[in-house]
């Protein structure tokens, strides 16, 4: 039986950068492992019942020979059942494997869905609150009210850290409802103080950590996010925060994923998001890791039958991680200035307007710097036990934004 895979995304992202990196790598894998690749836009597929059989049509032809794994990107917010769903648990009952599955995808769409699959399984989560229907939000600012002041406060469908406020008070609360739109329902979060204007971003691939990135926000903001104006800089994770993006990983069912998770003064960590369309152009640049041929080696080691290279490009990541020395926390380099240059650098800051988002252009190839990770071995360890995370990101930020 001919081996084949697809790569099926949307066209509104179509030319963003990790579906044409993604892009790029299946077809290079593909042909050099002899597999029959085609590339295909959501809006292309026709799908069919005929005589009680499920069928596949594309561009007015039946389509008679199908893939065996299917690589899907979809953009997460605006996902909808009735259409791109739909498309999707198609290829499944046709017995494709999909990466990621729809099921997973769809645990993801809404970050109170997120919440409400992690429940239950000792997974440590920030309190949140939510509600049913569009027009309950003024009702919630007494709901919610045993979580405290300040409050997150997050539109459940947003992304790239839009539509997400921290209300200082039951005042500041009321004059927000007269603001947001109401499309979807918002949630209510308790606040992590500890870890304002940072978090971690672990990217995973086949449930096995590829790597990490600690993002920082440079204005003040509580949001961290790269496309906001953040910068990121590789640093090593601890086993604790290993597992516990794994577990996350696991129990959604993704196969790639980013978890973006808060670090506490104890160096324990607490879940934030998962996004099942990671983004990962400053992963990448962070990271010095090419985040598309890893997807594209996991994606090839799924066809059936197959005794692969069980994700070579994966392995070596994961052995790196693995032999070195690690601290407990997430560390950020103290001696200086040259890695945060280069964050700054690779990272380019920007605009800090909610509709920038240099995470959409690729990056320039006349950038005078180098998007080369540092070696672990040239990060700090931990100087003693009193090691305080804090102190040492305020210093960090401080030369980040000089």
């Amino acid at each position: 039986m001919c081996a084949r895979v697809w790569f099926v995304t949307d066209r509104r992202i179509s030319q963003e950068y990790p579906q044409v990196q993604i892009l790029r790598a299946l077809k290079e894998h593909c042909a050099d492992e002899d597999v029959e690749f085609r590339y295909l836009l959501m809006d292309q597929i026709v799908l069919t019942i005929i005589e009680g059989q499920l069928g596949l049509r594309v561009e007015q032809e039946l389509v008679t020979s199908y893939p065996q794994v299917v690589v899907v990107r979809v953009p997460t917010p605006w996902v909808q059942s009735d259409s791109d769903i739909t498309v999707l648990r198609h290829l499944e009952k046709m017995g494709c494997r999909l990466i990621n599955r729809p099921q997973a995808i769809l645990n993801c769409v809404n970050k109170f869905w997120t919440f409400q699959e992690l429940a239950g399984h000792g997974v440590p989560l920030p309190d949140t609150y939510s509600y049913g229907g569009h027009d309950n939000f003024r009702k919630m600012i007494d709901e919610a009210e045993p979580l405290g002041y300040p409050v997150v406060v997050k539109n459940a469908r947003g992304h790239r850290g839009k539509a997400v406020f921290l209300a200082r008070d039951k005042h500041h609360l009321t004059d927000l409802c007269h603001l947001i739109r109401h499309e979807t329902p918002y949630l209510f979060q308790e606040y992590v103080k500890e870890s304002h204007g940072r978090d971690v971003r672990v990217v995973l691939v086949g449930s096995r950590v590829i790597g990490s990135m600690l993002r920082c926000s440079t204005d003040g903001r509580m949001q961290s996010n790269c496309s906001l104006g953040g910068v990121g800089m590789m640093c090593p994770l601890s086993e604790q925060g290993k597992q516990l993006a794994i577990q996350v990983s696991n129990i959604l069912g993704m196969d790639v994923c980013g978890i973006d998770l808060l670090q506490l003064n104890d160096g324990s960590f607490v879940v934030c998001e998962a996004n099942a369309n990671v983004g990962f152009i400053a992963f990448d640049q962070a990271c010095g890791i090419d985040v598309a041929g890893i997807v594209a080696d996991y994606a090839l080691s799924m066809l059936p039958g197959r005794l692969t290279r069980k994700m070579s490009l994966l392995s070596v990541v994961s052995s790196t991680s693995e032999t070195s020395s690690e601290p407990e926390v997430c560390t950020v380099p103290t001696n200086g200035g040259s890695l945060a240059s280069e964050a700054v650098c690779n990272m380019s800051v920007g605009s800090t307007s909610s509709e920038s988002d240099p995470e959409l252009t690729e990056p320039s190839q006349s950038s005078p710097c180098q998007s080369t990770a540092p070696d672990l071995a040239d990060l700090p360890d931990l100087p003693d036990p009193a090691y305080n995370f804090n102190t040492i990101l305020a210093n960090e930020i401080k030369l980040l934004t000089e």
